[in-house]
């Protein structure tokens, strides 16, 4: 379009350098079907009576179910943004030429009107004739790429061309980019000014498309920004349809090097030469480019390397040298040549690839002319993005596959290269690193097979546009995909490469009716991240029927939040659960259906919770898709679409799950906890809220990191004990349920509801393994502030005991060179007291740790350790048979140590026989004994 050339909107001229052209008639290689349109009636050129070139006349449309959407299409093919309306009736006068279109019936999402559905008989009269109103704000254009289906976007706005900046921006807002300009899907979503830095204004910011807008404007996005022109965002689309335009590859024949020769293109099923019009070097270099050259040398005509036999096939060449391949140069298929006007090129020959031994010019093995000499590609570390840059380099539009183990049979030449590793954005195959050297024979040539420009998907056999089978248009046929590893990544891929936003479910065994004609691909393992198809890991070899097609069901903006609804019950609370999935309802299978799915549902249409989930189809069988299986909700979702779910299923409708719900709100939260029977709001018995009723949590897998949420999700830092699965039998009995069994969790769950855990309420425990759980006193909002009055408590009594413990010694020392007996066990008798004179005296021993110091006199002496000579301590007979080496001890006080009470220091034990003393006489004066290591002799009574 004139509009997307540079130009200047002031000037200083006038109407007498007003300018014109000459045009030549339309390009015949424009099929039946094509046609070229224009506006006519008005003086604006945004508005007008519609008109169409077709089979070499214009004509008019009829305006039978003429409406905004085909308006829209008429106009962005126009150039301009959209249409604001579509006026029939010959709003703009009735035309002269014949009426060329009927019953159009366009999507709104077409490149060209001809892609509408139309007829092309009519029983109109011109006051009939079609016209459109169209916008002219917000025109879109690509600016700094290789070819046209690249580079910085750049809006028309307010007067003047912009920019877009790159933050938020993504494949769904690329997407929306190449819709608007006609092109198919986007590839490529560019950041950080990957086409160059623009200039002027940065027209949008923050742009948030959902991917199915017709045009840019239409998305989210401000209108102010904090961007550099660093940030200018970009796009790479995919070419239009296959069917709207040809399929050709190139060659250069006549000549014995394989750099140079007669250009041939096959276009249209044939091989055709280029007559020289207007042929020169620019039209070469892209020639060159597109064999994987680096660039031409020059471009001789005049048949220089021989007149061909085959039709010629185009004329006038104008390429501008920046285009990718020849088709994509402005061109004329009819002509006025003879083959003495062959055009031919040379091409600068440092760099070569071919592809050899295939059964087409898409595959073959490897082979690329490096120093001068061909050689093969060995196949240690060869891929799919390996081949995808040879295919690239040859002028294809992708790689369907990267074969290994010289599939395409073993070369003779050298073997030029190993370990080639590309990241797939090179443009050549020398770009990539590798090696060479390297220790391969020919059993390991690589191979490719490519894929030709115009690959593209398509959905067939479904109710609406978003579901069916997935069919793919490879090297000019449609073909199927099978079902074998067919899963939802892959229906995603599929999906947002039509432009969807997500993918609702992936179906298999042909359930949209099945295909013909050739399978192409199997065992499909997307990651899902994938931008198209062609990038996924797939095998081109299949056992498969078409009994085994795959499909899908995408969503559109807002699916991902489905209608909901209950069909058949007694009232509006309950009834089978359906889902509106991909234009249409479904079912869900009753597989590890429970209370907690049906709360979500209940909850998803505005009700309480669920009062019951019954499954085996309880309010009868639905009919159509099982759209869910094996539902798991953790109860706390929002829709039952953030549950985790299958979408294969192995059910019947006989399986259909079914809810009960609730007119009133729960009185408390589902899932919520509570502690019970404890001796304080930080410990008891856990207990969790389901079914509108509290119940108990079995020990099962329980530890410490379950009672931490659990103490946590009570506002408390972390557990101080709890119970584990060690116990099984705490003897507690209740008539609660027991609600929860096999708990997990990570640790950082802020719910106890959010871990991992059984079905509800299935379980074989009993109330004696009911969990238990002791929090923290302090919560955590003033934690900082307890720790730091525990420390400083904790550090003052630490600093008065020291205090005290030195001023007693101080005390008790006595003379500073007095030492400290070593503790050992001594012994002594002390007469019983009371009014038995004659009663044997009580042998007093004392354990080592029961010492004092007398400070009255000198310390003992320390007892030194036995030796093997020594004997040992007395034993009870022998003091009460040697009165007089252990003689009774009268008419002395001294102190005795005091056993402490804490149960960690136990009394001493009595010797045998003998039985506790009994209380003291407080009116008898009470002998007491010095605990000092040395046996007391006659020698050491002290009175």
């Amino acid at each position: 379009m004139l509009h997307l050339c540079p130009l200047l909107t002031i000037d200083d001229c006038g109407h007498y350098e007003d300018a014109g052209v000459v045009c030549s008639a339309p390009s015949p290689t424009l099929s039946s079907n094509s046609s070229i349109i224009r506006l006519v009636g008005s003086a604006d050129t945004f508005q007008g009576r519609v008109e169409v070139y077709v089979d070499g006349a214009w004509g008019t449309v009829c305006d039978d179910e003429w409406d905004i959407n085909d308006a829209s299409v008429v106009c962005r093919q126009l150039g301009y943004t959209g249409a604001i309306s579509a006026p029939g009736s010959a709003s703009f006068g009735a035309g002269s030429v014949p009426i060329a279109l009927d019953n159009v019936r366009c999507t709104g999402r077409e490149s060209r009107l001809q892609d509408c559905e139309s007829a092309s008989t009519n029983d109109c009269n011109h006051n009939k004739d079609a016209g459109v109103v169209c916008a002219m704000e917000y025109s879109i254009r690509l600016v700094g790429g290789s070819n046209y289906l690249e580079g910085r976007v750049e809006v028309y706005l307010d007067g003047s061309w912009g920019t877009v900046c790159d933050d938020l921006w993504d494949l769904s807002d690329a997407t929306v980019v190449c819709r608007q300009l006609g092109y198919g899907n986007a590839l490529y979503a560019r950041l950080s000014a990957s086409f160059g830095q623009g200039s002027g204004p940065i027209k949008f910011d923050d742009v948030n498309c959902q991917g199915d807008e017709s045009m840019l404007h239409l998305c989210q996005f401000s209108s102010t920004n904090n961007c550099r022109h660093h940030e200018d965002a970009g796009v790479v689309c995919s070419a239009p349809s296959p069917t709207l335009s040809s399929n050709s590859s190139i060659r250069l024949v006549g000549s014995g090097d394989p750099f140079r020769g007669r250009v041939e293109v096959y276009v249209d099923g044939a091989w055709g030469t280029v007559c020289d019009d207007e042929w020169d070097i620019n039209d070469a270099s892209v020639v060159c480019r597109q064999l994987g050259y680096t660039g031409a040398i020059s471009a001789p005509g005049s048949a220089s390397f021989g007149a061909g036999s085959v039709p010629i096939a185009l004329d006038n060449v104008r390429c501008t040298g920046r285009e990718s391949r020849l088709q994509d140069c402005e061109s004329a298929s009819t002509n006025n040549c003879n083959h003495n006007k062959d055009a031919g090129v040379v091409c600068a020959s440092t760099i070569l690839i071919r592809l050899v031994g295939g059964t087409s010019i898409r595959e073959g093995r490897v082979e690329v002319l490096l120093n001068g000499d061909w050689g093969t590609v060995c196949d240690d570390g060869w891929g799919l993005t390996d081949a995808k840059v040879v295919c690239r380099q040859l002028g294809f539009a992708g790689a369907l596959s990267a074969h290994s183990l010289a599939h395409f049979g073993q070369g003779t030449v050298p073997i030029a290269m190993d370990d080639v590793q590309c990241t797939g954005s090179e443009s050549r195959l020398t770009d990539c690193s590798f090696q060479t050297s390297h220790n391969c024979d020919h059993h390991e040539d690589a191979g490719v097979i490519c894929i030709e420009a115009g690959f593209a998907i398509r959905l067939v056999g479904g109710s609406s546009e978003t579901q069916g089978r997935v069919e793919v248009y490879l090297n000019g046929i449609w073909g199927t995909i099978c079902d074998d590893g067919w899963g939802l990544d892959d229906a995603r891929v599929v999906c947002r490469q039509l432009g969807y936003s997500n993918a609702i479910r992936a179906v298999s065994s042909a359930r949209f009716g099945q295909g013909s004609g050739d399978i192409f691909f199997n065992d499909v393992a997307c990651t899902g991240s994938e931008t198209s198809l062609l990038d996924c890991v797939k095998s081109t070899v299949n056992n498969c029927g078409h009994g085994e097609d795959a499909g899908v069901i995408c969503g559109t903006s807002g699916s991902d939040t489905s209608t909901i609804r209950l069909a058949d019950g007694y009232s509006a609370l309950d009834g089978r659960v359906e889902v509106y999935i991909g234009g249409l309802w479904g079912t869900v299978c009753d597989d590890d259906w429970d209370l907690a799915d049906a709360t979500v549902v209940c909850r998803q249409l505005g009700y309480g919770d669920a009062l019951t989930a019954p499954g085996e189809a309880f309010y009868g069988p639905g009919t159509g898709s099982i759209v869910f299986d094996e539902v798991n909700c953790r109860g706390t979702e929002l829709t039952i679409q953030d549950c985790a779910y299958s979408t294969i299923d192995n059910c019947q409708h006989g399986e259909d799950a079914s809810v009960s719900c609730s007119s009133s709100f729960a009185a408390y939260e589902f899932g919520k906890v509570r502690l019970v029977e404890g001796n304080s709001k930080y410990d008891g018995y856990v207990e969790i809220y389901y079914k509108q009723q509290w119940g108990t949590i079995c020990n099962d897998q329980w530890d410490k990191t379950d009672a931490d949420v659990v103490c946590k999700e009570l506002g408390h830092e972390f557990a101080i004990s709890t119970s584990d699965a060690s116990e099984y039998d705490t003897g507690r009995s209740s008539t609660k349920p027991i609600w929860l069994d096999d708990v997990f969790c990570g640790g950082s769950e802020t719910r106890l509801v959010y871990c991992n855990h059984g079905q509800w309420d299935s379980n074989y425990c009993s109330h004696g393994e009911d969990v238990w759980v002791k929090c923290n006193g302090a919560p955590g909002l003033v934690s900082g502030t307890t720790i730091g009055l525990v420390c400083g408590l904790v550090g003052s009594c630490i600093l008065l005991c020291v205090c005290c413990i030195l001023c007693c010694c101080k005390s008790k020392k006595g003379p500073a060179n007095s030492t400290t007996a070593a503790p050992s066990t001594t012994y002594s008798q002390v007469p019983t007291g009371g009014s038995d004179p004659g009663a044997p005296p009580v042998v007093h021993y004392h354990p080592p740790q029961q010492y004092i110091h007398q400070p009255s006199q000198p310390m003992q002496p320390s007892a030194h350790q036995l030796s093997d000579a020594e004997a040992p301590p007395p034993t009870y007979e022998l003091v009460i048979s040697q009165p007089t080496k252990f003689p009774l001890v009268t008419g002395a006080v001294f102190e005795i140590p005091q056993q402490p009470s804490d149960p960690a220091y136990p009394p001493a034990p009595l010797p045998p026989g003998q039985n506790p003393p009994s209380a003291p006489n407080p009116a008898v004066p009470q002998p007491q004994v010095i605990s000092n290591p040395m046996y007391l002799d006659a020698d050491d009574v002290i009175t």
